[in-house]
C-alpha cells in the first residue's frame, strides 16, 4: 500500500553491490588495445575474437542475475527474457501455519514440517529474518490452537494437546472434545514460557473469539452446540471467569466473525451462502440467509442493531462474504466479495460443472463510525484473491497473484504492477500491517518477504533452517 508505479528493484538489497563503471561489456570493449589498420583477414579475427569476449561477458553477467533472481535477492521488472518475473525467494522445507509481526525486524512464524501431524516449531526473528531462533516445540499428535503477541514482549500461545478424559457424546461434556487447550505466556519476547492454569471450558474448547487486550475478550458461546440463540460473553480477566452479555441477535448466523474497534464498539459480519447442497433427488437444500451482513454494538455486546449496506445488485442471488471493518477515526472501510452463479446439480461430481464461477471484490466507506456506508466501489483483488492492506483511509494496497494494485484516493485509480515470480501469490492480512512503512507478506506455503517502504520495494525472506 504505499506509492505507484515503482521499480521492482529492491534498494535496499542492491547497497551492497557496487554496479560495474562503466558497463561489463564496454570495460571489455574498452579494454581491447587499438592498434593500426590491419589487413581485412586479420580485422575479421579481431572482431570474431572481440563478438566472442563479448559474449562471454554477457554469460557472465546474465548467469550472475540470474544466480541472484534464484536466491531471491532481487526483484526484477516484469516481461524480461529467460522467464524472469520478479521476486522469487527459497523455498523451505515446511509449511508456515501462522505467524505474527511487530516491528520490521520482530516477527514469530510457526512453521508445521513436512511431516504427518508435526512437530510444529515457533520460531522468531529481531533482525528482519537475517537470523532465526527456536523458541518452542510442540511434537507430533499435539498442534497450536492459537498465537497473540500484544508487543514485543508480552504473548500467549494456545497448544492443543490431546484429551486424556474418558470420550464423551454429550456435546459440552468433559470428553466431548478430544483435544484439549494449554495456555502459555511469555514476559520476555519467548525466551522463556510459563504455562498457565486456566479452566476448561468443554463448551468453548477453542477460547474468545475476539480479544481486544491480553486481558478483554469476547466469545460467542456454544457454536459447536447449535443451540437456538447464541449467547455472548465477556472476560476481564484473561478468560478465568466469563459473564453472559445476553443473545446475539436471532437474524445473524452461526458463522458470524465478531470483532470489536474499543471495549464498546464491536461489529458481527455475516456471510450470505446460496444453496449449494441438494437431497438424494437433486432438489436443493435451501439455506437460510442471515436478516442482515452486518450488525453493529455500541454498549459492549449487550445490544445490537442492524446496518444498511447498499450492495450492488449481483449479491441479491449470489454468495456474499464480507471481511470485518476496518476505522481510521470515523472514516471506515468495509471490504467483500460477490461471487457465483450458485453451483447447479450435477448427478456426476466428477464431471466438470456446468457453470463458470466469477468473483468480484468491492468497497463500502462510512464517514461517520459506521452509522451509514456508501461509495461503492469495485476493487481488483482482495479478500480470497490475495488479501488487502490498508494504510489509511485513502491508501489501499490489494493483491492479486503476483500483482500488487495501489490506490492513493479511495479506488478512484489504481496502478498495477508485477512484484513476484510467476505461480507466487502474495497473502495480505491485517496482521501483516506494522506501520506505514513496515509490512510482512506470506507468498506461499513456505516463503515471506518484507518491505520496509510501505510495499514500493520488497526482499525476500531468508528461511531457517529447522533440524
Amino acid at each position: 500500500m504505499k506509492p505507484s508505479a515503482r521499480s521492482a528493484i529492491r534498494n535496499d538489497v542492491l547497497a551492497d553491490y557496487e554496479a560495474p563503471r562503466p558497463d561489463l561489456v564496454v570495460r571489455v570493449l574498452r579494454a581491447i588495445p587499438e592498434s593500426p589498420k590491419r589487413p581485412a583477414s586479420h580485422r575479421g579475427r579481431v572482431a570474431l575474437q572481440t563478438a566472442a569476449v563479448v559474449m562471454a561477458a554477457l554469460v557472465i553477467g546474465i548467469a550472475t542475475v540470474g544466480l541472484r533472481v534464484t536466491r531471491g535477492d532481487i526483484a526484477l521488472p516484469a516481461g524480461l527474457p529467460f522467464g524472469v518475473g520478479g521476486l522469487h525467494p527459497p523455498a523451505a522445507s515446511y509449511s508456515i501455519v501462522d505467524a505474527q509481526y511487530i516491528s520490521a525486524d520482530t516477527a514469530w512464524i510457526i512453521a508445521q514440517l513436512h511431516v504427518h501431524n508435526g512437530p510444529t516449531v515457533l520460531l522468531n526473528t529481531t533482525d528482519g529474518g537475517k537470523t532465526w531462533h527456536e523458541q518452542f516445540r510442540i511434537p507430533d499428535g499435539s498442534g497450536i490452537g492459537s498465537l497473540r503477541f500484544w508487543n514485543a514482549m508480552d504473548g500467549d500461545l494456545v497448544e492443543m494437546v490431546p484429551s486424556t478424559l474418558p470420550p464423551s457424546k454429550t456435546p459440552g461434556a468433559p470428553g466431548s472434545s478430544n483435544m484439549v487447550p494449554r495456555t502459555y505466556r511469555t514476559h520476555d519476547g519467548g525466551a522463556h514460557w510459563s504455562l498457565i492454569d486456566l479452566p476448561i471450558d468443554w463448551s468453548n474448547p477453542f477460547g474468545p473469539d475476539f480479544s481486544l487486550t491480553q486481558l478483554e475478550a469476547w466469545r460467542i458461546s456454544g457454536r459447536e452446540l447449535r443451540p437456538p440463540k447464541l449467547d455472548l460473553q465477556h472476560t476481564t480477566d484473561g478468560g478465568v471467569h466469563w459473564t453472559s452479555l445476553g443473545a446475539i441477535p436471532a437474524g445473524a448466523s452461526l458463522s458470524s466473525d465478531l470483532t470489536f474497534t474499543d471495549r464498546h464498539t464491536g461489529w458481527l459480519t455475516a456471510n450470505q451462502s446460496k444453496s449449494n447442497a441438494w437431497d438424494a433427488s437433486g432438489k436443493p437444500i435451501t439455506s437460510t440467509d442471515p436478516t442482515a451482513l452486518i450488525w453493529v454494538t455500541r454498549d459492549g455486546g449487550q445490544t445490537w442493531a442492524p446496518v444498511d449496506l447498499p450492495l450492488p445488485a449481483e449479491a441479491a442471488a449470489n454468495n456474499v462474504r464480507l471481511e470485518p471493518p476496518l476505522f481510521f477515526g470515523n472514516d471506515g472501510l468495509l471490504e467483500f466479495e460477490v461471487n457465483g452463479p450458485p453451483p447447479t446439480f450435477q448427478p456426476d461430481p466428477s464431471q466438470p460443472p456446468t457453470t463458470q464461477s466469477w468473483m468480484h471484490s468491492y468497497m463500502l466507506q462510512s464517514h461517520d463510525g459506521g452509522r451509514t456506508w456508501g461509495e461503492l466501489q469495485q476493487t481488483p483483488g482482495g479478500l480470497q484473491q490475495g488479501g488487502a492492506l490498508f494504510f489509511d483511509a485513502r491508501h489501499w494496497l490489494l493483491s492479486r497473484g503476483p500483482d500488487i494494485s495501489e490506490t492513493v484516493d479511495a479506488g478512484k485509480t489504481w496502478t498495477t504492477r508485477q512484484v513476484l515470480a510467476s505461480g507466487l501469490a502474495f497473502s495480505f492480512a491485517p496482521w501483516n500491517y506494522i506501520d506505514g512503512k513496515a509490512v510482512w507478506s506470506q507468498v506461499g506455503a513456505d516463503r515471506l518477504v518484507r518491505s520496509t517502504d510501505g510495499g514500493a520495494h520488497w526482499t525476500a525472506v531468508t528461511p531457517p533452517t529447522i533440524n
